[in-house]
């Protein structure tokens, strides 16, 4: 390939922005969009328009061809589409979502093995400019062996859910209209990977080590419930999704990682990192960095000489032009999506697969048994 033909199947909030920045790496030759709501989208007039109702990506992969399909359709769909995908001859790029089922992905894994076709994760967070600069970092062994990891999605979504009259799942034209049953259904995390992922790609999980149990709490359901008082909204509509649902993980070797869920009440975005180790400790909200014997004794410091040391080779290839095509996320999902790239045109491996997909979503129906139990749960 010189260049991917690539479809996408999903053109919503997320979909659009992968589009808009698929369009500008020229590695990618974008062929076809499936979305039963593309009325009034504007594409360009080389890309076909599969709209004719839920099941016309069929079509699409059956006319087109694609070498590579981008899913991202709401979360109840993504397995089915990609499933569909690969058993067309095609690659997928798939977008991150919470996990529906215990081994929901193990048809998908099996299916990319045998067929030989690769399955990328989406998740932006492994991209950003300082996580892969942490990761370069600790394989040098700059902070010893990792002991203890925390992270999360710390993410204020009550504008999402919530329509101007305090309505749930409500909001037209966006994501609540789905996501929003999550919060009326279940009681753990329902999104974990933001958070998890770096945390298994720093401490070597699926690569020497992996997860072995977890053990989830979840607060009480507050947030939704004042803000729709706020606005005049009912009440009594029912949430049973804890405000904020803490996980925490052991892996075989002994590394703890802590993990937060909290989208529901007030709060700047946060990821929440921190890698702690023999030899020292990074943090990533602050943005401060301590490495015994590396300047004064228990005193932080700035973490950029450390990050512009040990750059990730994406960021020294891509970071400017990252930084110019999607200033909305740092630059992360132009890298990511230059690492899709890179990698099925016989460069740079990518550095997740659906595997660690797997794990990471195994999080969610695994926290809502530990919370609906109350007790400690193995991975299996």
């Amino acid at each position: 390939m010189k260049q991917i033909r690539t479809a996408c199947i999903g053109l919503g909030y997320r979909g659009r922005q992968l589009f808009t920045l698929l369009c500008r790496i020229p590695s990618f030759r974008l062929v076809a969009v499936a979305d039963p709501c593309l009325e009034g989208k504007d594409l360009p007039d080389e890309v076909a328009r599969y709209d004719r109702g839920p099941d016309d990506y069929l079509r699409m992969l059956d006319e087109q061809h694609p070498d590579l399909v981008v899913v991202a359709s709401p979360w109840t769909f993504h397995l089915q589409h990609a499933l569909h995908a690969v058993q067309a001859g095609c690659h997928v790029a798939l977008e991150i979502k919470g996990g529906l089922a215990e081994g929901e992905y193990e048809p998908l894994s099996q299916l990319a093995r045998q067929t030989r076709r690769c399955v990328l994760p989406l998740e932006n967070t492994l991209f950003l400019r300082e996580v892969l600069a942490v990761y370069t970092l600790v394989q040098a062994g700059v902070l010893g062996d990792l002991v203890y990891l925390r992270g999360g999605y710390r993410h204020d979504l009550r504008d999402l859910l919530l329509d101007d009259q305090g309505r749930l799942g409500n909001r037209a034209n966006t994501e609540s209209i789905w996501r929003a049953r999550f919060y009326r259904e279940a009681n753990g995390d329902i999104y974990p990977t933001h958070g998890l992922a770096p945390l298994c790609l720093w401490a070597g999980i699926n690569r020497g080590d992996r997860l072995r149990r977890l053990t989830s709490f979840a607060s009480r359901s507050a947030g939704l419930l004042h803000r729709i008082r706020l606005l005049g909204g009912d009440e009594q509509v029912q949430v049973t999704m804890g405000d904020v649902v803490v996980t925490q993980l052991e892996s075989e070797k002994g590394v703890l990682m802590s993990l937060i869920h909290d989208t529901t009440l007030p709060r700047p975005r946060s990821l929440d990192f921190e890698v702690q180790g023999t030899r020292g400790i990074w943090q990533g909200d602050t943005r401060r960095i301590y490495v015994e014997g590396d300047g004064q004794t228990e005193t932080w410091q700035d973490d950029a000489p450390y990050v512009e040391r040990y750059e990730h080779e994406y960021w020294k290839r891509w970071g400017t032009e990252a930084l110019d095509a999607d200033r909305h996320h740092k630059g992360m999902d132009y890298i990511m999506l230059r690492a899709v790239a890179e990698a099925l045109l016989g460069g740079m491996p990518y550095p997740v697969t659906v595997d660690d997909l797997a794990t990471w979503t195994a999080v969610t129906p695994l926290s809502c048994r530990s919370v609906r139990e109350r007790r400690t749960v193995d991975f299996p």
